[in-house]
């Protein structure tokens, strides 16, 4: 499924880890695995095409995601259930609200039971919105992602109607009368957010903390040099930074040491180059050795444990496809 679709559309599905880049309406993502498992995560997605979506999500596997955000929509997401999940640096908490201005680079890493409602919608829109709901543009909301913690018994208010909606959506979709502008009552929503981003203004969050931007710093640095290898020493240089605060950072950004995300990125990218083997006339061995893997016992093995198939099941079954 692309990131709009053509027209208006409604779905309700199941996907397992490696059917997860469509599951962000107008974010096509990459997405790396974390930890073995194959779990389905629940996707509901109500959109129309450029004008407005509702996503309601609860995932069920540990993965990273990322992708370039619409340039021209701005996401709410309201977070149920945190789960030591985080998006854009930001560390979620349960009845937080994270606003992601347009255009953003967006990363998260996500945990086994993340639970959110995200609500899309273009700039202009929510400008409009704000203006009337608050009487002013809320200026710290398009420079970047913010958050704020709202009270349990409003963020479980903001809930229930959202997944009314959802459900109100879902039963007029059926009946192909999807509006295309966003529906009176998604207004009212994004009024209600308008006004608590008013409220917070001065508490709002900005993006994460040291820990966080020292992790990410070495992602960067492990995708660019995947096929190589790369000791902890030498990643701790590059970073500037001590193996126990190295260690600590990994931990608090992705809950996994360096050397199992190391490991994790390395199989799904594999995983990526097995699927397209054959056209590009490539091998298993070929494909372990130019992601890194060193040892092909092993390569075989963990990759087993996390796709829950062989590095030669996996190609095999994109050649019969």
């Amino acid at each position: 499924m692309s990131a709009w679709p053509s027209s208006p559309s409604y779905r309700d599905v199941q996907l397992g880890p490696d059917e997860l880049s469509s599951a962000a309406s107008g974010l096509p993502v990459k997405i790396d695995k974390l930890s073995p498992g194959s779990l389905l995560s629940r996707i509901r997605q109500i959109q129309s095409p450029g004008k407005w979506a509702l996503d309601l999500s609860e995932f069920n596997c540990a993965f990273r995601a990322i992708g370039g955000f619409d340039a021209g929509a701005v996401a709410l997401v309201g977070v149920e259930r945190a789960c030591g999940s985080t998006i854009c640096g930001i560390p979620l908490e349960d009845d937080m609200i994270l606003a992601i201005p347009a255009g953003t680079s967006v990363t998260a890493t996500v945990q086994p039971g993340l639970t959110y409602a995200v609500t899309i919608v273009p700039t202009a829109i929510w400008k409009e919105i704000q203006a009337i709901a608050t009487g002013m543009i809320i200026q710290q909301l398009s420079d970047r992602p913010v958050a704020v913690r709202l009270a349990r018994n409003d963020a479980q208010n903001m809930r229930s109607q959202i997944k009314l909606m959802a459900d109100h959506l879902g039963r007029a979709a059926s009946d192909s009368a999807l509006p295309e502008p966003p529906p009176g009552a998604l207004v009212d929503h994004l009024g209600a957010l308008a006004d608590v981003f008013a409220r917070a203004a001065g508490a709002a969050r900005p993006m994460g903390g040291r820990h966080l931007s020292q992790a990410s710093a070495a992602e960067d640095f492990i995708r660019s040099h995947l096929g190589e290898d790369i000791p902890i020493i030498r990643l701790c240089k590059e970073i500037g930074v001590s193996r126990r605060q190295l260690e600590y950072a990994f931990r608090s950004a992705f809950s996994v040491t360096p050397l199992e995300f190391i490991r994790a990125l390395r199989l799904n990218e594999a995983r990526r180059l097995l699927t397209t083997a054959r056209s590009n006339g490539l091998s298993v061995t070929s494909i372990a050795m130019d992601v890194g893997a060193n040892h092909l016992g092993r390569f075989a093995a963990n990759y087993r444990l996390f796709f829950g198939e062989s590095p030669k099941e996996t190609l095999e079954r994109a050649a019969r496809s």
